[in-house]
C-alpha cells in the first residue's frame, strides 16, 4: 500500500528507525523528555486542588522511615521519603516523582518486549502502545501503594521471563530483589506472582526452571528483603493485617457494583488503544498479513501473566465481600496493550509503528499545550472545584495560629486525616502526622512526646470528623487553646464556601 506512512523516506520512518536501534544515552534523554512533558503537565493541572490524600499520607509515612505502617508496607514510602529528602516538598516535585515512576516503568517494557517480539517495527508498536492508555500517563499522578507498581512490575516481568525462558541465572537473584520489593509494596503482590507460576507451567523452560533450585534461591532472596518486615509484623500484631480485616464482609451489592465498575474502567483506559488498532485493521483487511508479534508458546506466557492478576482480584473481592478498583490492576496490567495488538498482529508491521508513533506524539504534545486550558476550564466550569477542601490553605492558617501563641517549632500535627497528613506536607515546617489523635495509626508518636513538643490539631466541624475533638481531648492541657475558624480554598482569583474548624494549639510543657 503506498499510504505516506508506509514510505521509507519521511520523517517518522526516521524516527522509527532510530527508536528500533536507540542506545542507552537515547533513551535516557527521552526518559528525561517524557518527565518533563508529564511533570509540567500533573504541576500545572493540579495546582487548582489539594493533593489526593494517599499522596500526602505517602509524603508523612515517608518521614518516618518506619519497617511497616497501619496499613500497607513501607517501601513505597521509603522511596517517598528518599525522593523528598532531595527535592522540596511542593506540588512539582511530587508530580516529577509521579512522572518518573511512571518512566521507569515504561522503561521496564521496552526491556520486557525486547525479549518477547523479535520484529523491530513491531517491537517499537508494543512499547509506545502503553503511552496511549492512561495507565502511564494521566492516571500516574497519584503515587501510593497501587502505582508504585507502575515502576516495579514490568521488571518483575522481565526478570522472570530471563529467569525461566531464557536461563540466565543472574535474572533469577534480580528476580528475587524486584519480588521482594513488590511484597514491600503491598500485599496484593501475591495475586500477580499467581500469574508468574501459571505462565511458568505453560512452558517448557519454565517447568524445568520450577523443578530446579533456582525458584528457591529466587524465594530466598524475596524472603531476606522482606524479612525485617515480616518480623516487625511478629512484634507489633501485624496492623495491615488488621486494617485489611475492616475491609472484608462489605453488602454483596456494593462488592458486586465495585467488581463491575473496576472490570469497565480498566477495560475503558484500553478502549482507545482498541478502537485505533481496529480501525487499522479493518482499513487494511485485505493487506497482504504479516507475522503476529508473539509467537503461540509466548502468547500462552503473557496470558497468563497479564489474566490471571484480573481474575484473581475480582474473584478475591467476590470471595471476600471487599470492594476492589481498577487502579489496584492498573499496575500489573503492562502487557495488556501487546495481548491487543497481538490480536491484530497481522497488519503491516512498519505503518502501524508509524501510526502508534505519530499518535504517541499527538498524546504528549497535546497534553502539554492543553493542560493550562484544561486547568482553566476544571476552576471555571466544574462545580466539583467548588466542593474542594481547604487543605493548603487550613495548613497555612494553622501554622501561623500555632506561632502566633507559642515560640516553639511545630513538631506534630493531629486531627482529621486529610488536614494532619495535608498539614504535613502544605505546612512551612512540615511537622509529624498525628492522624484522628490515634496511637495505632501513628505508633511512633507518643504521649512523652506530644508532652514535649505540643501538639497542633485541626477538627473539620462535620459529622463525618465528629470524633476528632473526642480523640484530641486525651492529648490537651490546661494550657490547650480551642479557636473556631472558617476557610474558603482559594485559587487565581476563585474561592470556594467556607468549611468550618476548630484548632486546638496545645503547646509545649517546657
Amino acid at each position: 500500500m503506498n499510504h505516506p506512512l508506509c514510505r521509507k523516506n519521511n520523517f517518522l520512518a526516521y524516527v522509527e528507525k532510530k527508536l528500533q536501534n536507540i542506545s542507552t544515552l537515547d533513551g535516557f534523554v527521552l526518559a528525561c523528555l517524557f518527565i518533563a512533558i508529564w511533570t509540567l503537565y500533573f504541576t500545572v493541572t493540579e495546582m487548582p486542588v489539594a493533593l489526593k490524600h494517599d499522596m500526602t499520607e505517602a509524603y508523612s509515612w515517608g518521614q518516618e522511615f518506619q519497617l511497616g505502617y497501619h496499613q500497607h508496607p513501607p517501601f513505597w514510602a521509603w522511596v517517598c521519603g528518599i525522593w523528598f529528602s532531595v527535592f522540596p516538598p511542593n506540588i512539582l516535585s511530587f508530580a516529577a516523582l509521579s512522572a518518573t515512576n511512571a518512566a521507569v516503568g515504561l522503561w521496564g517494557i521496552w526491556h520486557l518486549t525486547a525479549k518477547l517480539v523479535k520484529n523491530p517495527a513491531q517491537r517499537l508498536t508494543a512499547s509506545l502502545l502503553p503511552l496511549l492508555t492512561p495507565l502511564y500517563t494521566f492516571y500516574a499522578f497519584k503515587f501510593n501503594a497501587n502505582i508504585i507498581f507502575l515502576s516495579l512490575w514490568p521488571w518483575v516481568l522481565s526478570f522472570f521471563f530471563s529467569a525461566t525462558e531464557q536461563k540466565n541465572k543472574r535474572a533469577t537473584y534480580l528476580f528475587g530483589i524486584m519480588a521482594g520489593l513488590t511484597l514491600l509494596s503491598k500485599y496484593y503482590a501475591l495475586l500477580p506472582f499467581s500469574g508468574c507460576l501459571l505462565a511458568a507451567l505453560c512452558t517448557p523452560n519454565g517447568r524445568l526452571w520450577l523443578r530446579s533450585w533456582q525458584p528457591w534461591l529466587a524465594g530466598a532472596v524475596a524472603t531476606l528483603i522482606t524479612l525485617p518486615h515480616i518480623l516487625w509484623l511478629f512484634t507489633h500484631k501485624a496492623p495491615p493485617l488488621a486494617y485489611l480485616r475492616t475491609k472484608l464482609g462489605f453488602a454483596w451489592h456494593d462488592v458486586t457494583c465495585a467488581a463491575l465498575k473496576a472490570e469497565g474502567g480498566l477495560l475503558g483506559m484500553i478502549s482507545g488503544i482498541s478502537v485505533m488498532l481496529a480501525a487499522l485493521y479493518y482499513w487494511h483487511k485485505k493487506s497482504t498479513p504479516t507475522a503476529r508479534p508473539l509467537t503461540q508458546s509466548l502468547t500462552k506466557w503473557v496470558l497468563a501473566v497479564t489474566l490471571t492478576p484480573i481474575v484473581l482480584t475480582l474473584a478475591f473481592g467476590l470471595s471476600m465481600q471487599t470492594i476492589v478498583m481498577a487502579e489496584m490492576m492498573i499496575g500489573v496490567v503492562p502487557l495488556l496493550p501487546l495481548l491487543i495488538f497481538q490480536a491484530f498482529g497481522t497488519l503491516p508491521a512498519h505503518f502501524v509503528a508509524r501510526v502508534t508513533l505519530l499518535a504517541t506524539l499527538i498524546v504528549n504534545a497535546g497534553a502539554l499545550l492543553a493542560a493550562p486550558l484544561y486547568t482553566a476550564w476544571r476552576v471555571d466550569f466544574t462545580k466539583g472545584w467548588r466542593k474542594q477542601l481547604p487543605v493548603q490553605d487550613m495548613a497555612q492558617e494553622a501554622t501561623r495560629l500555632w506561632h502566633e501563641r507559642t515560640h516553639a517549632p511545630l513538631m506534630y500535627v493531629a486531627g482529621s486525616t486529610w488536614y494532619a497528613n495535608g498539614t504535613s506536607f502544605y505546612s512551612p515546617e512540615h511537622p509529624h502526622s498525628f492522624p484522628n489523635s490515634d496511637p495505632t495509626l501513628a505508633p511512633w508518636v507518643t504521649p512523652a512526646r506530644i508532652h514535649r513538643y505540643g501538639v497542633l490539631t485541626i477538627c473539620p466541624v462535620t459529622a463525618e470528623d465528629a470524633g476528632c475533638l473526642e480523640n484530641a481531648a486525651h492529648y490537651t492541657t490546661p494550657q490547650t487553646v480551642k479557636i473556631a475558624v472558617n476557610m474558603a480554598h482559594h485559587f487565581a482569583g476563585h474561592t470556594t464556601p467556607d468549611h468550618s474548624f476548630v484548632v486546638m494549639i496545645t503547646p509545649p510543657s517546657s
